[in-house]
């Protein structure tokens, strides 16, 4: 599988067909690993300074309202707000639909360390429990559609007041043999600035309030990476042939270099750093799928002005879509485990571009005064 890489600056589709031809046939062309990487491996070439897991219970914990859930103090919603360092401390759509249940494909599986070793569980603790998702027949995208299903919420290990140059994402997920995949739905990725500030159900970026990167399903389980970045359809990153984009919604990123199948994990690793200074486009993006490198992008404009750095998980998972047919036409559900998240230094944070500008010496505080502008715009 060939990942294309492009100059920021083609000037027409005849050059950028030309610019593909020549990365297909010169030493810029990447193709799947033979030797898979590791999370480790990735976590070390990649300069991370620190590791969170996500913590998961012992035993089996219900959904809230759920007829198995016999213990009113407890349920998958409450245990990520209590151990998941939740925003505001809840969540925010979906709580009901969140359960923790044994591995359904009972595939053995043991947590391994980074190299951040404080950061993470002991070597080949066991992880009995996964993380279910459930969406109910007629769900789609929660801030429009009458039935919600899936979830959406922010979390931020590291605190909220403190950007980073660089973040990885990861985690494994599992689709039912036989899911119907509809027309697509979003999972999990990363965000920056104010959560809550757009970056989301048509909420565009402007550069100067937040960004999103997260992943998303297409029918037959074709993949790709899914942005709200600052570019708009005439930009020269949306001539870029492996992007796709629209004005009104996110950014495709790589569509049909990702493919799930059904009935068994698949690991996602996504590994993404600020472009710098602000406003050029040489951001990057790389998503490993089971160790093996499939999307990379080099050219990506998160930002345009210093004081915006990755923040944390948006952890985000739904049909949709933005209308009744992205629905899904069956209850269904997706499984989730080994969520981890990543980060390099703290970025530096600066009025502007960058060009000749002052850093700041301290992390912004008071990132979140814009939290309820979007809250209920998340397609």
């Amino acid at each position: 599988m060939v990942l294309l890489h492009k100059l920021c600056y083609p000037t027409s589709h005849i050059n950028r067909l030309a610019t593909l031809l020549v990365l297909l046939c010169s030493n810029q062309t990447s193709v799947l690993a033979v030797n898979p990487l590791t999370r480790e491996q990735i976590y070390a070439r990649g300069g991370f300074v620190k590791n969170w897991v996500a913590p998961m219970p012992s035993s089996p914990v219900a959904a809230a309202g759920s007829a198995n859930n016999t213990n009113i103090n407890n349920s998958g919603e409450k245990f990520l707000v209590q151990n998941w360092a939740t925003t505001f401390h809840s969540i925010q759509i979906g709580g009901n639909d969140i359960s923790f249940v044994n591995d359904p494909f009972q595939a053995p599986f043991s947590r391994t360390t980074t190299s951040d070793a404080s950061e993470v569980a002991s070597p080949q603790q066991e992880i009995d429990q996964v993380l279910q998702l459930v969406y109910p027949k007629g769900s789609y995208a929660p801030s429009i559609g009458p039935i919600t299903g899936g979830t959406h919420f922010y979390a931020t290990p590291f605190g909220d007041k403190t950007p980073f140059s660089k973040m990885m994402v990861s985690y494994d997920v599992a689709f039912p043999s036989g899911f119907n995949w509809g027309l697509g739905g979003k999972l999990p990725g990363a965000y920056g600035g104010t959560a809550y500030g757009g970056c989301s159900g048509g909420v565009q970026a402007t550069g100067t309030n937040c960004f999103t990167m997260r992943l998303m399903w297409r029918p037959n389980g074709v993949a790709e990476a899914y942005a709200y970045v600052p570019v708009d359809a005439r930009s020269e990153f949306c001539k870029n042939p492996a992007v796709i984009c629209n004005d009104l919604y996110g950014k495709s990123i790589g569509r049909g270099q990702i493919y799930f199948q059904p009935g068994t994990w698949t690991r996602l690793d996504m590994v993404m750093e600020m472009n710098e200074p602000a406003g050029a486009c040489n951001g990057t993006l790389q998503v490993y799928q089971n160790g093996n490198l499939v999307v990379s992008m080099n050219d990506i404009p998160y930002r345009t002005t210093g004081m915006v750095g990755f923040q944390g998980l948006m952890f985000s998972s739904f049909f949709g879509g933005s209308d009744p047919s992205y629905a899904t036409p069956v209850d269904t559900r997706v499984f989730f485990r080994n969520v981890q998240m990543s980060v390099g230094p703290p970025a530096k944070l600066y009025e502007g571009s960058g060009n000749g500008a002052a850093t700041h010496s301290k992390p912004i505080a008071g990132m979140l005064l814009m939290a309820t502008i979007s809250i209920f715009s998340l397609y």
